[in-house]
């Protein structure tokens, strides 16, 4: 067991990524949307609004997203797809600004919260583009897709991209 530990702290070492502090994990940079459009992947995780995760929730579904962010004349655009989804059902999607308190809401209308409706045809698959201004001091950005469960606070579905995007 130390045997693998020494390697796995070998190949960082080696690959030149920075260890987190405390040793929680490697760090790396965050992709700057102001630069170009970023591709970022999504995954099965629900996030409070400050991009912590909840504990002791896992995946539900099989929906598969990827979303292209960029920033347009002040405002930042994200444009997601969706393939694998429920046939025929409206996702509610939020681009969320950071920073803020994971005691802040995220809900649509909220500051520094963008909203809108992913829409699936009939094979599950959708896009939808969400736009709006970049919220005073924000610095980055991350979004959330989910479908509400009509019998729990918890979506029935949720999804978010896996890291923060640098404003």
């Amino acid at each position: 067991m130390r045997a693998r530990i020494a390697l796995a702290a070998a190949a960082v070492a080696v690959s030149g990524l920075g260890v987190a502090p405390g040793g929680a994990g490697v760090a790396l940079a965050q992709p700057d949307v102001s630069a170009g459009t970023v591709t970022a992947p999504f995954s099965q995780t629900w996030r409070r609004c400050d991009f912590s995760k909840f504990a002791y929730t896992g995946p539900r579904a099989y929906g598969r997203l990827v979303g292209q962010f960029r920033v347009e004349a002040g405002e930042v655009v994200a444009d997601l797809q969706m393939a694998t989804g429920v046939p025929n059902t409206p996702y509610d999607v939020r681009v969320i600004q950071l920073p803020r308190s994971s005691a802040e809401s995220c809900h649509a209308g909220a500051p520094g919260v963008l909203a809108g409706t992913l829409f699936t045809d009939a094979a599950g698959s959708g896009a939808v583009t969400v736009r709006g201004p970049i919220a005073s001091g924000a610095t980055g950005v991350w979004a959330s897709v989910t479908r509400p469960s009509p019998f729990s606070h918890t979506p029935a579905e949720f999804y978010t991209t896996d890291f923060i995007l640098s404003l």
